[in-house]
């Protein structure tokens, strides 16, 4: 019975990764086999936690129980954390971390000085990106959607990543820049000191910018309606049913 099961479960968590590119045609939506939210219970982020385990443990095994460790910065101000949960199994997917330069500098400005450009302007650093390993859709690129929508709103200028050689494609293919020139790496501090990439997404231009390399984002991030990237709850509520009356006690 538990092998019929699996079996039912896999295609069905199939079928909707398929649907994920047709669904919506006629009412403006598209549809995802996860859903994405901002961690707010300590549940949350202790399944966040876990995939990070497992996700970077599997590239970077001699870190690999760090990874599952409590984050301080994970609950400081100017942070907040994003999760991928699959529909079907509730099981969490994806997770990514933005934190602000609001209330202290960025992680990565430990290890560099920034270009004069971006020095005095509001940015942001993506950070702990991790999928689990063989899982099916676009998760990253759902998760990076969520961190643009929540950066747009929080007027961040730019957000910068500290990426490895295997991700390197990856994140420029999702608008990603060098900050220095081509081919430079960075041994980041924050990272156990291994030498990365570092790369900037201009937020102004970011738009312009994927669709001038006429990117596979650009249609996923700018042009498309995913109800399932749920960032803005309490200002949906708003739009949703008006300002809750006073009540008296």
């Amino acid at each position: 019975m538990g092998n019929v099961e699996g079996v039912v479960r896999a295609t069905e968590r199939a079928q909707a990764a398929m649907a994920w590119g047709d669904a919506g045609e006629n009412d403006g939506e598209t549809l995802l086999p996860f859903s994405v939210h901002v961690v707010t219970t300590e549940a949350q982020l202790d399944a966040v936690q876990s995939l990070r385990e497992t996700a970077y443990g599997r590239h970077l095994p001699h870190l690999k129980a760090s990874f599952g460790l409590p984050d301080p910065l994970d609950r400081g101000p100017g942070t907040t954390v994003f999760y991928a949960e699959d529909k079907l199994t509730g099981e969490v997917v994806g997770s990514a971390r933005i934190q602000t330069n609001r209330h202290a500098p960025l992680q990565i400005e430990r290890s560099l000085e920034l270009p004069a450009q971006w020095r005095g302007k509001r940015l942001a650093e993506i950070t702990r990106l991790a999928v689990r390993p063989g899982y099916g859709g676009p998760v990253r690129l759902a998760l990076v959607k969520a961190s643009h929508l929540y950066c747009i709103a929080m007027q961040i200028s730019a957000v910068l990543a500290g990426s490895r050689q295997s991700l390197l494609r990856s994140y420029r293919m999702l608008g990603f820049s060098p900050l220095f020139e081509e081919g430079r790496l960075v041994p980041l501090v924050h990272a156990g000191g291994l030498p990365h990439h570092v790369l900037v997404r201009d937020m102004v231009t970011a738009e312009a910018d994927a669709r001038a390399r006429n990117s596979g984002d650009h249609e996923f991030v700018f042009r498309t309606y995913h109800p399932d990237i749920d960032l803005f709850a309490a200002v949906g509520e708003r739009v949703r049913h008006g300002l809750r009356p006073v009540t008296s006690h």
